[in-house]
């Protein structure tokens, strides 16, 4: 079924679609794993920008003069998240980051975090989250809806606005897996002629409601080509770039991001042209990775997504004085760029050193590159490589849900010293960990573990924080009863188990334990019958 032809990819009915399926899933996109976010809402990656963020305020601090104005100690310094989903690069970032500005000499420095998003439903689950809370009591954290397709000012809980003229210190923005599902068009470069590359789009099955975005992941896109003569946008930022791949690219078809450039010219106007932007996603930073291309494949994954040109973007910022960042190496499965606009008298050295240490040198895209090779081999892994692993990855708790099961193996044998260090490691991760109620139980795997070391008190408050997050079941009240069993905490472990049977009458191991207990609870209750008698004689 043919649902549209001969438009451009950019006014392709898709866009609307992919508005339609982030407003009806919600936080459910991220909480089936529909949407993939895994490598760009981790403890590591969180690291990294960190870092660079650091050294983009430590240039802001140092630098001003001629054209850099100096920093507004009276005013926050806001970083902006467009499309922050769930909220778990926001947490992680705000523990990284809060950790090393108040060790610098900048730790009386106003820095807000701005959560934006266009659901308004996304909008409400962060402002509901209980991890996120402490974080808006602190000021440290904020909220606004924001379109990265419209020029409209953020207006954020607190009151405050972001707009032209109102912005009084640098901006950094952070867009992760944010542009791959923004309106791009697509083009085709042959013997020195451009061509607009026209999107035909259908469906492997009739579709009664052609605004449904469940029949996404049925779409199939073609394009056909059409002459461009002149200037195609009338916009001399967006031609001059189109331009000069009609006149520098062999053969090859184009993803043009129209809609992430202009994004970045008006964040860039909110704060006067001083902006730091971040971003991973899919794309191509070199010119040469640009060559001889097939025309534009789509990802779909619940959402629509293709590959980001982040080598326009660049050009872009280039072209405004500014600096665009990149490894001089290609990517295998992420790519994170830094743009930086505005001229700062020493060019900004501290933001170049940072993304070089955090990003260049052993950055986000090599660490899941590890993790992928890692993960395969957990079981040659002893303890405390393992816990090398997780202390590398900044207590990251996909890896410990991945190595638990190895390091149960090595509970038993355990010096007390390891043991130690295996505890101190479920805290760690604990405290790293943002819950957005994926079907994995965190808590109850390391209440696990924490029993099987030993930790039997520990093990109960996690095992507790489980029920918390996702209700009682008979597995978590027998596990409880084990702890307090071994606690010799009797009356407490019959009334689990007595719990766990009342969930699950049939489970044969809780029956075992409630015989024991009661045996425990009976030895206890004659002992101290006989006690009084034996001491009435003295």
């Amino acid at each position: 079924m043919i649902l549209e032809q001969g438009q451009p990819l950019s006014r392709s009915r898709l866009w609307q679609l992919q508005r339609a399926y982030f407003a009806r899933a919600g936080i459910q996109a991220w909480r089936q794993a529909t949407v993939p976010h895994y490598i760009t809402s981790n403890p590591f990656i969180a690291q990294a920008y960190a870092r660079a963020v650091l050294g983009f305020l430590r240039d802001c601090h140092a630098g001003a003069g001629g054209e850099f104005a100096p920093l507004d100690s009276d005013q926050p310094l806001y970083i902006v998240e467009l499309g922050a989903g769930s909220g778990r690069f926001a947490y992680h970032f705000l523990k990284k980051f809060r950790a090393i500005l108040e060790a610098s000499p900048l730790k009386d420095l106003s820095v807000r975090y701005v959560m934006t998003d266009l659901s308004e439903s996304l909008l409400d689950y962060w402002r509901a989250h209980a991890w996120l809370k402490p974080l808006v009591a602190a000021g440290h954290l904020d909220f606004a809806r924001h379109d990265a397709e419209s020029e409209a000012p953020l207006v954020l809980d607190c009151g405050a606005v972001l707009a032209p003229g109102r912005v009084m210190n640098p901006l950094v923005v952070i867009a992760n897996y944010c542009f791959d599902g923004l309106p791009a068009d697509a083009f085709r470069i042959e013997q020195g002629q451009l061509y607009e590359s026209l999107v035909t789009l259908a469906s492997s099955q009739p579709e009664p409601d052609v605004a449904d975005p469940d029949m996404l992941p049925r779409v199939t896109i073609s394009y056909e080509p059409r002459p461009v003569d002149g200037d195609y946008y009338h916009d001399p930022d967006l031609d001059d770039i189109l331009q000069h791949y009609r006149r520098t690219l062999a053969p090859t078809h184009l993803l043009f991001p129209c809609a992430a450039l202009r994004c970045m010219r008006q964040l860039s106007r909110l704060a006067a042209g001083r902006l730091l932007l971040l971003s991973a996603d899919k794309g191509y930073s070199h010119a040469e990775d640009l060559l001889d291309r097939d025309a534009p494949g789509m990802a779909a994954h619940g959402s629509i997504s293709f590959m980001v040109n982040y080598h326009a973007l660049g050009r872009y910022v280039l072209a405004q004085g500014g600096q665009f960042l990149h490894t001089p190496h290609r990517h295998a499965h992420i790519e994170v760029g830094a743009f930086l606009l505005g001229r700062h008298p020493g060019g900004y050295p501290e933001t170049r050193l940072a993304y070089t240490e955090a990003v260049e040198r052993g950055g986000p895209d090599d660490f899941f590159g590890l993790k992928k090779g890692i993960e395969m081999s957990y079981d040659a892994l002893d303890a405390q490589q393992l816990l090398a692993y997780l202390r590398l990855s900044g207590w990251d708790a996909n890896v410990f849900a991945g190595c638990c099961p190895t390091l149960a193996k090595h509970a038993a044998s355990a010096s007390e010293d390891l043991r130690q260090e295996m505890y101190w490691a479920c805290r760690h991760v604990w405290d790293t960990y943002y819950p957005i109620g994926e079907p994995h139980d965190l808590a109850f795997q390391i209440g696990t573990l924490l029993s099987d070391l030993g930790f039997y008190a520990a093990a109960i408050e996690f095992f507790e924080r489980s029920i918390a997050l996702y209700g009682l079941d008979p597995a978590t009240a027998y596990d409880i009863a084990l702890c307090y069993n071994d606690l010799h905490r009797w009356e407490e472990a019959l009334a689990c188990v007595d719990q766990a049977l009342t969930l699950d009458p049939s489970l044969e191991a809780a029956r075992a334990l409630r015989i024991q207990v009661q045996a425990q609870l009976q030895r206890g209750a004659e002992a101290a019958r006989v006690l009084p008698q034996s001491g009435s004689g003295i």
